[in-house]
């Protein structure tokens, strides 16, 4: 017998090997398969149990009872920061986009110049009821000439000073509302523009210079899109026109002035009976 084992060559003996570590790993594994299955099986059993409102027996229980709540908590966890991760990638592109669109709705409310406009309209309304009759005649000749039909203004008497104007402008009913600022050596006013369902429409800031000519700055704070802008913007190429007449009339009186001065039409009259 043991010159037949020696006769076995060592491949022979390499394969035997091989086989009896595969059948040991085997059975191994079938043991520690069998092993989970029935921890597995006791888990269950008691997670089940404490569900019921049974109390764990014994501290091996409270430990298979404390290790399955941990581990939910932590899968929890994970799909929340999950869920948060979505959330907040989805919140960046909306926050883009709005930014984007909102930048874009500033830039074109400041083009077609309605914050100069809001302030000019007040400028020029905000102390109708103050004048005489005769001045506020001649305000209602000009505003009626951009389509404004009535003038109605409210002087506010809150902490911050500032008028509340109500005036029809091509048969709409608005409200624009002031209100002046000052912060240290800066100043500014608030404008927000209403219609007659008190819905705000459009809010601006401006800073005039001192003599309120122009303005230093501007911002367009909100704005709501409607077939207001293009009252407005019809109302802006009035007041343009309307400018434009009144430089006009006052570069004609300069002229007539400056005739009147040196007496060109006397002179002229000379000139022209000496020649003949």
């Amino acid at each position: 017998m043991v010159d037949s084992v020696s006769s076995i060559r060592p491949g022979l003996w390499i394969a035997l090997v091989c086989v009896a570590l595969a059948v040991l790993l085997a059975v191994v594994a079938a043991r520690d398969a069998r092993r989970r299955k029935e921890k597995a099986a006791e888990r269950k059993d008691i997670i089940e149990k404490s569900m019921a409102g049974v109390n764990p027996e014994d501290s091996s229980e409270i430990d298979v009872v404390w290790g399955e709540a941990l581990k939910g908590i932590e899968n929890l966890q994970t799909q929340l920061k999950e869920d948060i991760r979505s959330l907040e990638e989805k919140l960046a592109v909306e926050r883009e986009e709005v930014q984007s669109k909102t930048e874009a709705l500033k830039n074109l409310a400041r083009q077609n110049r309605v914050p100069i406009t809001l302030y000019e309209l007040y400028e020029g309304m905000r102390f109708f009821n103050r004048k005489s009759r005769e001045a506020q005649k001649a305000d209602m000749d000009w505003h009626n000439k951009v389509g404004i039909t009535q003038i109605d203004v409210v002087e506010t008497v809150q902490v911050v000073p500032g008028h509340e104007i109500y005036f029809t402008l091509e048969g709409q009913s608005f409200l624009l509302v002031g209100s002046h600022h000052r912060y240290s050596r800066l100043s500014f006013i608030e404008l927000s523009l209403f219609d007659q369902t008190d819905s705000q429409l459009v809010t601006v800031r401006v800073r005039p210079d001192q003599r309120g000519q122009y303005l230093i700055a501007d911002a367009v704070i909100s704005m709501k899109a409607g077939p207001w802008i293009q009252t407005f913007l019809a109302c802006r190429a009035k007041m343009d026109v309307r400018h434009r007449e009144v430089s006009l009339l006052a570069e004609h009186r300069d002229v007539q002035q400056l005739k009147e001065k040196f007496s060109l039409n006397a002179e002229s009259d000379g000139i022209s009976s000496s020649t003949t």
